[in-house]
């Protein structure tokens, strides 16, 4: 069985797009426990016990190799009454920036 350079391009496409998808999973995954426990020493509690992705690009590590950052959104409350935003921002695969927006402490 032979395949055509047109087979092969959609091959690689396709696995290319399945690696993708696999990796933004656990990224997102490891990202949601990070800030949950970032919510917990901090005295607060993660809403929906999710973050949402909202922004991916390349972008230069310290070391100058390009690597994926995947910047997510998450809601906390301090008080259980209002809703705070979040952000996470995930380089590679480590965790570079959690920072919530100012709220009242119950």
């Amino acid at each position: 069985m032979y395949y055509s350079l047109g087979d092969l391009f959609w091959l690689f496409l396709l696995g290319i797009v399945g690696w993708y998808f696999w990796s933004g999973m656990a990224a997102k995954d490891r990202v949601r426990k990070i800030v949950k426990a970032h919510c917990a020493e901090t005295g607060v509690q993660l809403l929906d016990d999710t973050v949402m992705l909202i922004r991916t690009r390349l972008k230069r590590d310290r070391s100058g190799q390009v690597r994926l950052q995947r910047q997510y959104e998450f809601e906390f409350t301090s008080t259980g009454e209002r809703r705070y935003s979040g952000i996470a921002v995930l380089h590679g695969q480590k965790v570079r920036q959690i920072q919530l927006s100012p709220f009242h402490l119950a």
